[in-house]
């Protein structure tokens, strides 16, 4: 039976859940941090943690995708697409509204351990193989300012105990191609979840409440004119400006990981500073 994060869900419920799993659990403090990069210079002098990043998007249908995986694991968003059944239409950052409903958390403290929310039961959550390499893993207990240490056994057990399951996936894998015997094996994990209706920019809402998002038709990335797609949307941005290269250019996949980082960046400055700030500041960058 699926339980709250305990204590009101605040985090010292969420310490306790896993003390009684971990009764060595280590609790770290540190400044408020946004960012893997944050935390990484926040926790510098402590040796042997590895840190992951925990990223949540929504597909076409407004079902949420929460990724957990180690900061140095690449994710070739074509390839997750294909394995979840998506075609190329693929996942798009969810709004900051999720955070705020579903996980009830500020911004940077996205987390799997709140999945203990009733409200984030319909989350898929995928997680990296590569996380069973590492032996302390940190992971915010509900708020940015402290992280916790640890194992993948630690975090599968407290899942468990809150009626929550993950599914590892190497995200390594490259070479998935869709066929008659290799049908996309993460779809019926999508297929199971219930979709969520949330704000953001339009395309992918649920078909619950048969509402459009404002400012345009449902599925729009933006006017022909050229106009930046919503200042949340990684993804759309990256496309719209590969779109915008000569015929047969391609970015250099160097030169896209670095932009995707660095427009994540200005992301984390919209959920803090408010979402036209942020795109001012974008639109400054890649002029």
């Amino acid at each position: 039976r699926e339980r709250d994060c305990g204590n009101w869900g605040r985090m010292e419920g969420v310490v306790k859940q896993l003390k009684e799993i971990d009764a060595g659990l280590e609790v770290l403090e540190h400044e408020k941090v946004l960012t893997v990069e944050a935390a990484q210079a926040a926790l510098a002098g402590v040796e042997g943690l590895a840190f992951a990043k925990n990223l949540l998007f929504k597909d076409k249908n407004g079902k949420l995708i929460h990724i957990v995986a180690l900061n140095s694991t690449e994710i070739d968003m074509k390839v997750l697409s294909l394995r979840l059944g998506l075609g190329k239409k693929h996942p798009r950052m969810a709004p900051a509204e999720a955070l705020q409903t579903v996980y009830q958390v500020e911004a940077g403290c996205l987390t799997p351990l709140a999945l203990c929310r009733p409200e984030a039961k319909d989350v898929v959550l995928l997680l990296d193989e590569r996380l069973k390499e590492e032996q302390k893993v940190l992971f915010h207990p509900l708020r940015n300012d402290r992280s916790v240490v640890i194992s993948t056994g630690s975090l599968e057990a407290y899942l468990s105990k809150i009626g929550r399951q993950g599914t590892y996936v190497d995200f390594q894998k490259k070479d998935f191609k869709l066929g008659k015997d290799n049908p996309p094996d993460l779809k019926p994990l999508l297929d199971a979840a219930q979709a969520y209706e949330l704000g953001g920019d339009g395309a992918g809402d649920s078909k619950k409440g048969g509402k459009k998002a404002k400012g345009g038709k449902k599925g729009d990335q933006g006017s022909k004119g050229g106009a930046l797609p919503a200042g949340d949307d990684v993804h759309a941005l990256l496309r719209e400006i590969q779109e915008s290269l000569a015929p047969g250019q391609q970015m250099e996949a160097k030169v896209s990981k670095d932009l995707e980082s660095r427009l994540n960046a200005f992301k984390n400055i919209a959920y803090t500073r408010g979402y036209k700030a942020a795109r001012a500041e974008i639109r400054a960058h890649l002029n």
